[in-house]
């Protein structure tokens, strides 16, 4: 699997190619502080890194990645470590038993599978039980089963946040900075569930590409997307 990160990082496409997987680790590393973790048992290539007190977890893949086993035991796995929303889609909750095989994820891989790019980041915001939050652009191919009230306008490309809880909705749209971050989004869904805030996009290289040039630049990006998932995870209300 190759990682969308190394292919778009400016150094991977010079010099020796031998050596352009370790340049790009580094550039990433400068940039943003992401550097390699290991998640066992999965397959693809992950960077972490602790970004304002919250543990992150980003993966981004190329090409015809998202075969139907490769996927479902990575993703199992994944589950098995962050909890929260990816062990609920992948099957990894006492409702749904122990089972990737027919989970919601399951339905939720259809919705990519085919996509030539995909993109993951997860924030573990350690706070239990807040209410579900959206982000849903209008254009995102993974959607979830069932849509929350709307509760405020991010932009014509982001979508909107959507939420049964007002209170924290109105919290989440009234930070203005995150506000302008969120508009330089295309086809993302962001939700809150569990005990992680999780980005999830997939899409045409020219969509990941114009995402790219509204944040000003590929680590410019990587850094705000950290930064969007931080202050949703900031306006959870106390005591959830």
């Amino acid at each position: 699997m190759t990682t969308v990160a190394l292919a778009m990082a400016p150094s991977a496409f010079a010099g020796p190619r031998q050596s352009a997987y370790e340049r790009a680790l580094v550039e990433i590393e400068q940039k943003t502080g992401l550097k390699t973790i290991e998640i066992p048992d999965t397959q693809g290539a992950y960077l972490g890194k602790t970004h304002r007190g919250y543990e992150v977890i980003y993966t981004a893949k190329a090409g015809n990645v998202w075969g139907r086993y490769a996927a479902r035991l990575t993703a199992g796995e994944i589950g098995r470590e962050t909890g929260g929303l990816l062990g609920f889609i992948t099957g990894h909750h006492e409702a749904l038993g122990d089972q990737v095989v027919g989970s919601p994820f399951d339905r939720l891989l259809s919705s990519a599978i085919g996509q030539p790019l995909s993109v993951t980041m997860i924030l573990k915001h350690g706070r239990p039980g807040p209410a579900r939050l959206d982000v849903l652009s209008g254009y995102s191919v993974i959607k979830p089963e069932e849509k929350l009230p709307e509760q405020a306008k991010v932009g014509f490309k982001a979508g909107s946040i959507y939420s049964a809880d007002t209170g924290f909705a109105a919290r989440v749209a009234a930070n203005s900075a995150l506000m302008k971050r969120l508009k330089s989004l295309r086809g993302e869904y962001i939700r809150v569930d569990g005990d992680v805030v999780t980005l999830l996009w997939a899409g045409s290289e020219t969509d990941y590409s114009g995402m790219i040039s509204d944040h000003g630049g590929y680590y410019k990006m990587l850094n705000a997307m950290m930064d969007d998932l931080a202050d949703i995870a900031d306006a959870i209300p106390s005591g959830q």
